[in-house]
């Protein structure tokens, strides 16, 4: 806030120095009705450019006055007010929680008069989790939609409107100064902004197929003959994959090859999950409008022909259906070879530390941005949280702040990491990704993971390139920015929901043969109200459409 408050006053006494020399240079004799109406122009934007100062000052007076007043509380009780902040990582709560909680509540004290506190909840029960607490009235002012899902968390009224009475520009301005409009106005549900989209890349590189190095090494697998794509990743096909597959399987026979998770629409195709869900996509968003049925797609049929061919050859697990831990964190067990992720600049490094070991990286895929990119799963602010203003300004602090975000990205430095020369971090003595007391490993999710350290290995830049990699996507969803309130159809999309997860794991794992299987799941998505839901959504995109010009 005080960086705007100073651009503004610069721009004010630049605006009155041009204003006081075109006077100066103007005998009375010589004014004419141009000169007149320059004048007339200079003072309005004298007066626009004065109250623009007037606000950014009163805003900066109450986001000071409540920290004022919440440190006078603590003073007299001895006790500051504390904000829970919730999301998930891959095994849990890490087990320096308490102390990474401390140190951040060290620094906010003295910035913002308060406590903070990080709740991690294991990726396998966040999103049950945190609806129960949500619900229940537990304690959780801030928290991350991704799991739960942003419009389930919207539906279910667990979301706080974030600028009524101007909370947002009031206490979380600085917000706005990282995140585009356009970008928050994505996450605008009925008009209302619900979430604040965590600063990341909105742009995909669709099926990153990633496989433990010393698992290529030890097959004998000859990486030279693959080209590199323009994010230095190895570009090949599935018929290479499958080759790849095949050689670390028989080499370590005694590993699971692939781990497995629900993304191969999400992570695997360019399939535009529209109105944030599956049920009625855009098959080819980029030039289309047309709401159809996912589950009869050829892309849902090839995905499913894979896994079925793969689970034969004896690749999958056959706990798959059931073992709900993350699919990094089995690698990271070493019973595990590869998985599946999105591509991006400087990924290597991050799924290299979340699986405890070097990965190769191999792109199949494409880049893509789906409509959904930058809305999937924003940071919320519980409706019931009991000081909004509180919770709005340590949201702020996670974007702005640089210590709380590397005490929640990375830990304590000295403890955890230790910085470079320049200002790139590594481990420090004696730690490592296995070892490590905080290592959530989920920048991703992250506020604003740019405002923390870089990992070392990866571009001090990271930030930029992400951007450019976001502005530059040429594959970008034509209903970008599309957002639906389906509460009208909530008792439908419960239904689906129900219908696919009872009947999609056999078909999605490869269990059954997919022709029987896809045509089961359809059976069931359809007696759930699929065709009603997916026109709804369609007349909500039109309308959409229609608004904003899209055609």
């Amino acid at each position: 806030p005080n960086d705007v408050k100073m651009k503004k006053l610069l721009a004010l006494l630049l605006t009155t120095a041009m204003t006081i020399t075109c006077l100066a240079g103007c005998g009375s004799k010589g004014t004419t009705d141009n000169t007149a109406d320059t004048a007339v122009e200079e003072s309005a934007d004298d007066s626009a450019a004065d109250t623009d100062v007037e606000e950014a000052t009163e805003v900066s007076d109450a986001a000071a006055q409540a920290i004022a007043d919440r440190k006078a509380a603590a003073e007299e009780s001895g006790e500051y007010e504390k904000v829970v902040v919730s999301f998930f990582d891959w095994t849990g709560a890490p087990a320096g929680i308490d102390r990474i909680n401390e140190e951040l509540s060290k620094h906010t004290r003295e910035t913002l008069g308060l406590d903070v506190e990080l709740l991690i909840i294991d990726s396998a029960a966040y999103s049950e989790d945190i609806k129960l607490m949500l619900s229940s009235g537990e304690q959780v002012d801030l928290f991350s939609t991704c799991g739960p899902g942003y419009m389930t968390c919207v539906n279910n009224e667990y979301t706080m409107d974030l600028e009524e009475d101007g909370l947002l520009d009031t206490y979380g301005a600085g917000i706005k100064d990282i995140v585009r409009s356009e970008y928050l106005d994505a996450c605008r549900v009925g008009g209302k902004l619900y979430g604040i989209p965590p600063v990341k890349d909105y742009a995909i590189q669709t099926a990153a197929i990633c496989i433990g190095t010393e698992y290529l090494e030890g097959a004998s697998v000859d990486l030279s003959q693959y080209s590199k794509d323009d994010l230095g990743y190895l570009k090949c096909s599935w018929d290479d994959i499958d080759q790849i597959f095949a050689a670390i399987h028989e080499a370590f026979p005694d590993k699971i090859v692939y781990s497995t998770q629900d993304n191969m629409l999400t992570q695997g195709s360019c399939v535009d999950n529209v109105g944030g869900d599956y049920f009625g996509a855009l098959l080819d968003p980029a030039n289309s409008l047309t709401v159809e049925n996912t589950y009869e797609s050829d892309t849902f049929k090839e995905w499913c022909e894979r896994f079925y061919r793969w689970n034969q050859a004896g690749y999958i697990s056959g706990d798959a259906l059931t073992d709900t831990t993350g699919a990094s964190a089995r690698i990271k067990s070493g019973a595990y070879m590869a998985m599946m992720a999105c591509g991006k600049p400087a990924y290597e490094n991050q799924i290299s530390n979340e699986c405890g070991r070097p990965m190769t990286v191999f792109d199949v895929g494409e880049s893509f941005m789906s409509s959904s990119a930058v809305s999937s799963f924003p940071w919320c602010m519980n409706q019931n949280t009991e000081d909004p203003i509180a919770a709005m300004q340590v949201l702020e602090a996670l974007y702005t702040d640089e210590v709380v975000a590397n005490l929640a990205c990375w830990g304590q430095e000295g403890v955890e990491y230790v910085v470079n020369e320049d200002t790139s971090i590594n481990w420090a003595d004696g730690v490592d990704a296995n070892t490590s007391e905080y290592f959530p490993n989920v920048l991703w999710l992250m506020p604003n993971q740019y405002a923390a350290h870089v990992w070392e290995g990866d571009p001090i830049d990271v930030g930029e390139q992400t951007a450019e990699f976001n502005d530059n996507c040429p594959n970008k969803s034509k209903a970008l920015g599309f957002t639906w309130d389906n509460s009208d159809y909530a008792a439908e999309f419960t239904a689906l929901q129900n219908a696919y997860k009872e009947y999609s794991g056999q078909v999605v794992y490869g269990f059954i043969e997919p022709e029987e299987g896809i045509k089961q799941l359809n059976e069931a998505l359809k007696a759930a109200g699929l065709d009603t839901y997916m026109a709804a959504k369609q007349e909500a995109l039109n309308e959409w459409a229609a608004e904003n010009g899209v055609q």
